[in-house]
């Protein structure tokens, strides 16, 4: 595309938001000559002939340069664009509870001022507000006290790079160029979301009909005064939601407490804690941003998991400011984000880079250094929980949880609410609780606000109930695994919520394995064998298993497959690459049902969906049951368009809308070319298959899928199918009548194409199909709050200097169960980074809270201790796959769960090695030290 072009081939007019018009471009590493290559001719042979792929679809683009980060664009690699570039830097507070009293401009050197100085006041005089999701007070007005630590003030503009980088050095640790005034409270809101989850089950057991959970009775929530949660507090077994709840949690805790009196039940309680950590991505957020005002447009390349959302997002924001009429369109490239680990997903940055852009006379890049991603990038939440787990003594079965949960926000709201309420609905884990009374609290707080970061609330909760798990099993004088056996959820069985699981759970099977294993079973013998043979050291071995929710309980994935009249295969699907290789799986899953893998699969795709014509138009997660049905009737309505790159999803649901779109491509292009070919109307597509890349049925000629390619185009027969599919904790079903045929597939919109190229998908060249009827599934599933697991487990032995503090772990052992991996590798490459964050997140990962944090500017790697090559155990580690237990077994979402349990396995393997026992996170070399040695300070 040479610049933008308002040609209807390369602009398509289906997306207007507010009176904007919205386009998406191609992730960039794509564009041109390079991805036509790709589809063109195949000189290196991705996919190989094994089982697994020879290397990454993407593979020859990353070694050659072709694949480079978004942060990496100038104006100058920006065909159509105005080739002078321009900077722009964002001032922040690092002080709250005073004043902000102005910028003390004499700061900046006389060869280094900005051209534009945006402040509150600039944004206040043109209207320009955040959208409601990030709060207010993008910049902060004079005479405002700080929301948070880091709070932004201003952005200077400057019109070459030695201007900018001069005035970067002056002020971004200049402690005088913010000015502060008089002391003042700090801000205090309401807490972002308040939760609770409580359940008691009924007297036909586990599986039966509950005496009261969320799921069967609906959800309630607190009061809020002087910005603190309180509970309801009427209590009556037969009166509303909140009187029943807090009934029955007023049973259970005084049950728990009496057979605890009694000496029935062992009561494990304790506080624990989790500290704030940075995502860390290799990448720092950046944008380059132009407003072409000659042609009223809008151009942004963003690094964001959540492109989707930003079109809307700044749609709104553009529609209701002072430039409502100067902006009539808005192109994003959505390009490749350089790791993202939910970091990058519906961050405030890409905001500020849109401002920068508004206010630039040329392109303005806006990209963080390491010391300002740390001070603005968002957080994984710090989890502050008062847990009690009660433990039968005679059988050792679980017979209750109460959790509190405090939870730590940050100054933004972001995905606070959502991470609380997965947090609380997480801490079951792998067990069978039949009673449960959880609450979870976001709060507000002065620190830099925490969002989506992997793990995204059950890393923290999880961990703790390990932690208790194991101290359990230790009071109790049972093995650690013997105990988990006899807690073991099974199929059929309701969670804490109520709700019964969707998929199978194989929890059973990681703890034999894992039981039976050396590391294991001789773990006293070898633990007296290291000692003895290392004087100074202690030796010691930790288990920790875990199963994580994948999913957001409003999917709406989306893909397209097509063929040319060669029989070259392209994809393109909605999720962004983040380093997990979906290009690569997503193209292997044709393989099965096309009879080879795709030739391109072109990710983080926006615009082509815009051939499905569908609209949403109210909150997923809180429109009624009425309201669903009413709007179901309209054919072209869903309850969600699109969705961000988050939430482990790319494997389940992705796969879903992939295999969807292949198998109706089957059965409406290549089924109906095949009987042509072989002259009869009695091919059954359930007996075809393929072998060695060709179409067999019985005693035909095989068929190559270029025949089938060339026949279907002959014919004018379908040769793109394009879906959309939707998923509250269970599938949406549709109908469609083709060619007088009623159909039935796992969708609610499709569209299909005629003819065509294996090129881009277009829009333009596919005809929507209004669907018949739909079935989605019931609103009430937003109660469940979760139904998709996958589990892991670590088994793991560590080694601790007794003077130091150090811990060198010596082996560790990964147990997984990941349904059915659709490319192996790709999932070993998820264990081996999940293993290397969680020994960070155990060990060393730290940013103490407010004054001394983050947002104070000063932190980077020189003091923020991440999992290097020496503290992983490359050599050491191994991991053991369950094979799905059918072919039918789902893909699993694994890129979060993998982490977690080694969180809590290394600190058992601490107290194993040691007798010291840790509820706090991370577990330093210098807690250690002074744990071992109290009379050495």
């Amino acid at each position: 595309m040479d610049g933008f072009n308002r040609d209807r081939r390369n602009f398509i007019k289906l997306c207007t938001v507010a009176g904007i018009t919205v386009f998406a471009a191609p992730a960039l590493w794509q564009r041109g000559n390079a991805r036509q290559s790709e589809i063109a001719s195949d000189k290196l042979n991705w996919r190989g002939t094994g089982p697994a792929p020879a290397f990454r679809a993407d593979g020859v683009a990353k070694v050659t340069g072709q694949k480079i980060f978004g942060r990496d664009f100038r104006a100058r690699d920006m065909p159509g664009w105005k080739q002078q570039q321009h900077y722009a830097l964002v001032l922040r507070c690092n002080r709250v509870g005073r004043r902000f009293s102005g910028i003390d401009w004499s700061q900046l050197p006389p060869d280094a001022q900005p051209y534009m100085k945006v402040t509150a006041e600039t944004l206040a005089e043109k209207k320009l507000h955040l959208p409601p999701f990030y709060g207010e007070a993008m910049l902060l007005p004079e005479g405002a006290s700080p929301h948070y630590y880091g709070h932004a003030v201003a952005m200077l503009l400057f019109d070459d790079f030695d201007k900018y980088a001069i005035a970067k050095q002056a002020l971004q640790f200049n402690e005088q160029v913010i000015r502060y005034g008089e002391q003042t409270p700090p801000v205090e809101r309401d807490p972002y979301a308040s939760w609770r989850i409580i359940r008691v089950e009924g007297p036909q057991g586990p599986g039966g009909e509950d005496l009261y959970s969320p799921m069967q009775d609906g959800l309630f929530f607190p009061s809020y005064r002087d910005h603190k949660a309180e509970w309801p507090r009427a209590a009556n077994q037969s009166g509303s939601v909140s009187e029943r709840g807090i009934y029955y949690a007023q049973q259970i805790r005084g049950q728990t407490q009496r057979e605890s009196d009694s000496g029935n039940w062992h009561l494990v309680r304790g506080e624990y804690r989790t500290q704030i950590v940075d995502p860390m991505t290799m990448e720092p957020e950046a944008a380059n941003v132009w407003f072409d005002d000659a042609r009223k447009t809008l151009h942004l390349v963003l690094t964001t998991q959540s492109p989707q959302d930003f079109q809307e997002f700044a749609a709104h924001m553009l529609a209701e400011s002072a430039f409502a009429t100067a902006i009539e369109n808005i192109v994003v490239h959505s390009s490749v984000v350089g790791g993202g680990f939910g970091g990058k997903d519906h961050t405030i940055f890409p905001y500020y880079g849109l401002v920068a852009g508004l206010f630039g006379s040329a392109p303005v890049r806006l990209a963080n250094n390491r010391f300002e991603q740390f001070q603005s990038g968002f957080k994984r939440h710090p989890f502050h929980m008062r847990n009690t787990l009660a433990v039968d003594k005679k059988s050792g079965k679980f017979q209750a949880l109460i959790s509190e949960m405090q939870v730590d926000g940050g100054g933004r709201q972001n995905f606070s609410a959502s991470v609380s309420m997965v947090g609380a609905s997480a801490i079951q884990s792998i067990y069978y609780l039949p009673r449960n009374d959880i609450s979870a609290v976001a709060n507000q707080s002065m620190n830099v606000d925490s969002g989506s970061m992997r793990g995204y609330g059950t890393l923290q909760t999880m961990s703790a109930m390990e932690m208790m798990v194991n101290q359990a099993a230790q009071e109790l004088g049972i093995d650690p695994i013997e105990l988990r056996l006899r807690n073991a959820f099974q199929n059929g069985w309701r969670n804490t919520q109520g709700a019964v699981p969707k998929v199978g759970v194989r929890y059973r099977e990681l703890l034999e394995r894992a039981k039976e294993h050396p590391m294991w079973r001789e773990r006293v013998a070898r633990k007296q064998a290291f000692e003895r043979e290392n004087p100074g050291y202690l030796f010691g071995t930790g288990y920790a298993i875990a199963t994580k929710d994948y999913g957001t309980g409003a999917a709406a994935p989306s893909a397209a497959v097509q063929f040319d009249t060669a029989g070259r295969l392209s994809l393109a699907v909605e999720f962004m690459e983040m380093g997990t290789g979906i290009a690569t799986s997503q193209s292997m899953l044709l393989e099965n049902i096309l009879g080879r893998a795709a030739d391109h699969c072109a990710v983080g795709e926006v615009d082509a969906w815009h051939a499905l014509q569908q609209v949403q138009t109210e909150s997923p997660y809180t429109m009624s049951q009425q309201y669903q049905d009413q709007n179901s009737t309209n054919p072209l309505w869903t309850p969600v368009t699109a969705m961000a790159s988050a939430a482990s999803m790319s494997s389940y649901f992705q796969s879903h809308a992939t295999t969807q779109a292949a198998e109706i491509l089957f059965q409406q292009g290549l089924l109906p070319a095949a009987r042509r070919l072989w002259k009869t109307d009695e091919v059954d597509g359930a007996q075809v298959q393929w072998r060695d890349g060709k179409l067999h049925y019985r005693d035909f000629s095989p068929l190559a899928l270029p025949q089938l390619a060339a026949e279907a185009h002959r014919g004018g027969g379908v040769t793109g199918v394009m879906v959309h599919c939707f998923n509250r904790w269970d599938w949406t079903e549709a109908d469609f009548i083709l060619d007088g045929r009623k159909w039935t597939w796992g969708i609610d919109g499709l569209a299909l194409r005629r003819g065509g190229s294996a090129e881009n998908v277009i829009a333009d060249e596919y005809q929507v199909e209004k669907r018949a009827a739909v079935r989605y599934p019931e609103t009430a599933l937003n109660n469940a709050m979760v139904t998709y697991y996958a589990p892991t487990a670590a088994l793991v032995e560590v080694a601790v200097n007794s003077g130091t503090g150090d811990v060198s772990i010596h082996g560790l052992q990964n147990y997984m169960d990941c349904g059915r991996a659709i490319v192996r590798p790709l999932v070993e490459g998820q264990i081996e980074g999940g293993v290397a964050m969680g020994i960070g997140h155990a060990l060393y990962e730290y940013l103490p809270p407010l004054a001394e944090g983050a947002g104070n500017g000063t932190w980077n790697l020189n003091r923020y201790q991440v999992s290097l090559a020496k503290h992983v155990p490359v050599w050491n580690q191994q991991h053991d796959i369950l094979p799905p237990a059918t072919e039918n077994d789902p893909h699993k979402g694994i890129g979060e769960v993998v982490m977690i349990p080694i969180v809590a396995a290394l600190v058992e393997a601490i107290y194993q090695a040691t007798g010291k026992r840790f509820n706090e996170v991370p577990v330093t070399p210098e807690k250690l030290r002074r744990a071992l040695n109290p009379q050495v300070l």
